[in-house]
Parts: C-alpha cells; sequence; structure tokens
C-alpha cells in the first residue's frame, strides 16, 4: 500500500474513527466498508487483535476483551493493546509520515510515554498527542473557545486557548450516578437482574440504547440470561442527564474563574444532543456551534499538523 501523508485517529471508548490524507486530500478511513470499528481488543494466547473480529471473540470470552484500550494506557495499561488498535487502522492506510493520535481526555507525561511506545510497537512515526477539546477548538477563529463533550458519564467542558487547554471540568452532581449508571440502574430494576458496571457487555448495551434514543423515543436492552430485553425511554435518559446538567451554568462560571478568563469567543458541542444544547445556551457564553460528525472533528485537527512534521520528502 503506498505511503500516507497523514493518519488522525481517535480511539474512543466504544468505537475507532480517522482519516488520512493523501496527497493534499483526506478521506475518512473505512473498516469493512463503515466508518468506525470497534475500539477494544482481545486478548489470546499473549497477543491482541483488534476491530470487529476482537468483538466477536469478546462476546464469546468476555473476560479476554478490553473495551476500551485508551483509558487503560491512561491509567498505567499494557501499550501492546493500543498497538494493535493503530496497526489496524494503519493496515487501511498505509504507513503514515506523520500520526495524530486524539485523546479524549489532556493526558499527562507518563501516559503520553506509554502512548509513544504504543506507536512504536505499532512501526508508526512517533505521534503528535491532542485531546479532544483540543481537536474540536479547531472548529473555530482564534480566541478563547469552551467544548462541551457530552461523555458516558456526564458531559465534560474545557476551557481552550489555541493549542492550549486552560482549565477543565466535569458536569457532575454529587451524588448523584453517572449517566450510564442511572440508565443502568433503571433497565436492572426492570428486569429484574444485576445492575454490574463492570460487566462491559452491559454497558455495551447502554451505549448501545442511548444512540437508539438519540433518534427514537423508546430503545430496547438486552440484559443477561435468564432476564428478557427491557425497554429504555427517552424520558430515562432526560432524567438521568437532567440531574447533572442543572449544573452547567455554575460549572461554565467556576471554569471562567479558574482560568482568569471572562468571556469566550465562541462555543463548541461535540456530538448532537438536544438537552445539552439546551443547557449551553441557557448558561448563556455563546451560541454554539456543533460538531456532528467525528470525521469532521479530526480533519479539523489533521489541518493543525505543522508543515515540518507532513509531506517532508516534497520541502
Amino acid at each position: 500500500m503506498p505511503a500516507t501523508d497523514l493518519v488522525v485517529v481517535d480511539i474512543a471508548a466504544w468505537w475507532v474513527t480517522a482519516v488520512f490524507e493523501s496527497e493534499g486530500f483526506d478521506r475518512p478511513v473505512l473498516f469493512d466498508g463503515r466508518a468506525r470499528a470497534p475500539s477494544g481488543v482481545f486478548q489470546g494466547s499473549g497477543v491482541y487483535t483488534a476491530g470487529t473480529t476482537a468483538l466477536i471473540a469478546g462476546l464469546a470470552n468476555p473476560e479476554s476483551y478490553r473495551p476500551d484500550p485508551m483509558t487503560l494506557l491512561r491509567h498505567g495499561g499494557p501499550p501492546a493493546a493500543v498497538a494493535a488498535v493503530l496497526s489496524h487502522v494503519a493496515e487501511r492506510t498505509g504507513r503514515p509520515a506523520a500520526l495524530t493520535v486524539v485523546t479524549a481526555q489532556e493526558w499527562d507525561r507518563p501516559a503520553r510515554d506509554r502512548l509513544e511506545s504504543a506507536a512504536t510497537i505499532a512501526g508508526l512515526p512517533h505521534p503528535r498527542i491532542v485531546s479532544t477539546a483540543v481537536a474540536a477548538a479547531a472548529q473555530t477563529g482564534p480566541g478563547v473557545v469552551l467544548v462541551c463533550v457530552a461523555g458516558a458519564a456526564w458531559p465534560e467542558l474545557t476551557l481552550v486557548d489555541g493549542q492550549r487547554q486552560l482549565a477543565a471540568s466535569a458536569v457532575r452532581a454529587p451524588g448523584a450516578p453517572a449517566i450510564d449508571e442511572a440508565l443502568l440502574r433503571v433497565a436492572a430494576a426492570r428486569g429484574g437482574a444485576e445492575a454490574d458496571p463492570d460487566d462491559w457487555r452491559l454497558t455495551r448495551e447502554v451505549e448501545r440504547a442511548r444512540a437508539t434514543l438519540g433518534v427514537q423515543q423508546r430503545a430496547a436492552m438486552l440484559l443477561p440470561e435468564p432476564h428478557q430485553a427491557v425497554v429504555l425511554t427517552r424520558d430515562d435518559l432526560t432524567a438521568a442527564k437532567a440531574v447533572h446538567l442543572d449544573r452547567l451554568p455554575d460549572t461554565v462560571k467556576m471554569l471562567l474563574a479558574d482560568a482568569g478568563v471572562d468571556r469566550v469567543t465562541a462555543v463548541v458541542q461535540v456530538g448532537e444532543d438536544a438537552q445539552v444544547a439546551t443547557a449551553l445556551s441557557d448558561a448563556g457564553p455563546a451560541p454554539a456551534i456543533t460538531v456532528r460528525d467525528p470525521h469532521a472533528l479530526l480533519r479539523g485537527i489533521a489541518r493543525t499538523q505543522p508543515p515540518s512534521r507532513r509531506l517532508w520528502w516534497r520541502r
């Protein structure tokens, strides 16, 4: 496969998305014709595999599957697991001249070192590491940008100035369960099952149900045998988020005070979520720009790649 100028990859909690640039054109990376692939890895006989094949193996042997290898790596997990995901991407793009990896939060130096080791194991270049908030802020012009990412647990707010993160905080109500955990409790109560937040199969079902509730009023959720499937409603999701979103205006004020900033020039919401958008509007810092397509986020950060790291053979 021919050399690729640049690959930008986001290994999120459940899905990996990526774009690659070659000869001035950028394209989404396709995995078996799809624009994303499962981000988990399966460990068998000491070897990690990634993608849909890994997920299928994990459903049969759940104890050997790691659905979120990037979070594991951040907290000291094996670089080889993330290397398997990076290799899975590179198999579809060719070896890039430059690599950017997007992380959910800003990582400290030891975690960044482990990510660099993962790229080395995968035979890829030393990566540029950019947080989701910095990638989202690249969608706007200069100035201080407030980025809101509606995570599985609770929304995350980050103030960004250029490539620099000024302050960050979760929008979290003390004592209230995380959004995904609240939905899991509702489902377990309806199905007479245990709400085990450590069972990745259950949290995956919650994630699937949340995606469905974004476009429909009701969503089925599978529970472990012998329990029957249960139905979650958009009202369930609204209630689980509302308790945290009530804290959003105060969290915005706290962030601005922590950063010593009086106002923001732009607000970016990552992912389409009407409830989050309403809360941001009520908080009033500025009208929000919504980044609906994760590939648009990656293309934006690709455009900010330093020239010295791209097309080095054409200078």
